[in-house]
């Protein structure tokens, strides 16, 4: 297989684009709603909304034909057509999810690796992104990776918005070490060692 292609995957997600906006929106509002909000960790916050988003677009999507529900080793995909396989994740600003390095993580952005037995399965991510203070959603995008590179990406939320080529991005370095800070030592004779 090759990396996802936007002509391909496109037109069959514009088929349930607002169910699916509605349910990533939607489970934002019950984040909001809940009372954790500014409680919880990110980690938990990312959580609670994905959980919310699973249920609610199980819910939304559960009439349509064309979608099956996938349950997987602590995920949820869902298959469109038997040609799109979708996940749900939340993104950074340039639309890179950010994932635990699982074989399953890795097999699913590897193109060459036969998830499902479908000839012509095309994987792609459906993400939130989140404003700069993380108050509301800024963004909902589909997202094509090949690796740690982002291929392509489009919004959800534009209706009829077309595809915004993003820059092929090289994997996040590795953050250096901090610098290591001293204190000052005190001015204070008090408490200096004494002799």
């Amino acid at each position: 297989m090759s990396i996802p292609v936007e002509a391909t995957v496109r037109p069959i997600l514009d088929k349930i684009r607002e169910p699916i906006v509605q349910a990533i929106l939607g489970a934002w509002e019950d984040w909001l709603a809940s009372g954790y909000n500014g409680v919880w960790t990110k980690r938990g916050r990312a959580n609670f909304v994905w959980e919310q988003f699973v249920n609610r677009a199980r819910t939304a999507l559960q009439d349509h034909d064309a979608v099956r529900v996938i349950n997987g080793q602590e995920t949820v995909r869902f298959l469109v057509q038997d040609t799109v396989l979708f996940r749900f994740k939340k993104a950074d600003t340039a639309g890179r999810s950010s994932n635990i390095p699982t074989q399953m993580e890795l097999a699913f952005h590897d193109h060459e690796q036969d998830l499902l037995g479908l000839p012509g399965e095309q994987r792609v991510e459906v993400v939130y992104k989140l404003n700069q203070l993380e108050t509301q959603i800024d963004d909902i995008c589909v997202v094509a990776r090949n690796g740690n590179r982002i291929a392509w990406g489009y919004s959800l939320m534009e209706a009829g918005a077309a595809v915004v080529p993003l820059p092929m991005q090289a994997p996040n370095p590795e953050r250096p070490a901090a610098a290591i800070v001293k204190p000052k030592v005190a001015q204070d004779d008090r408490k200096k060692p004494q002799a």
